[in-house]
């Protein structure tokens, strides 16, 4: 387990409605936190498992943040966020995510290797920066109404690992046991 990011166990987000948004030229787009941002409503978020589970728990807003080529995003930690959830949205671009564990001006570097329709939670009080290097990068981003000291990247990741991938294995398990039930009685010959 990194202390930084743990790429989720779920299926791949893609939205056709969440492209739609992103991709509109009528989108509204407005700074936020040094990115540019477009709001992204909770409906679109909530046709899919993960994120509907997820809101059940823990209240979010979700947005799709855009960085332009050749830009920066430097070392930092996030003033409020402890936690959040990344996806990023399909776009030609070559983007690099790193963290580090000190403030050296030598230091070794994790990176995090984002590719389309990945969930990754993501650890917000680790220092990390961004380096949009080509094309435009687009990131759709889960904030929680929770803040940094009511939710932490650990319980979150604690709370995913033993109650939604246990549960959706206990669910996998089940459905495979009445297949074998369902298909053993039709084996049968009941005459």
């Amino acid at each position: 387990m990194s202390p930084y990011f743990e790429e989720l166990k779920v299926k791949k987000f893609n939205s056709p409605e969440l492209h739609n948004i992103v991709f509109n030229p009528e989108t509204k787009w407005m700074p936020y936190f040094d990115f540019i941002a477009t709001p992204i409503p909770i409906d679109v978020l909530l046709k899919d498992n993960f994120y509907s589970w997820l809101y059940d728990r823990h209240k979010y807003k979700a947005g799709v943040l855009k960085m332009e080529s050749k830009t920066i995003y430097n070392w930092h930690t996030d003033l409020n966020r402890g936690v959040c959830i990344n996806s990023m949205i399909e776009t030609p671009n070559t983007s690099y995510t790193f963290f580090r564990n000190h403030l050296d001006l030598r230091h070794t570097v994790t990176e995090l290797q984002y590719y389309p329709g990945s969930r990754f939670l993501f650890n917000n009080q680790k220092e990390h920066m961004v380096i949009n290097y080509e094309g435009t990068r687009m990131m759709l981003t889960i904030e929680f109404e929770e803040d940094k000291n009511e939710l932490t990247y650990l319980d979150l990741l604690h709370e995913i690992e033993s109650n939604y991938y246990k549960t959706k294995f206990e669910n996998l398990l089940i459905l495979s046991m009445v297949d074998t039930i369902d298909s053993r009685a039709a084996t049968c010959n009941f005459s």
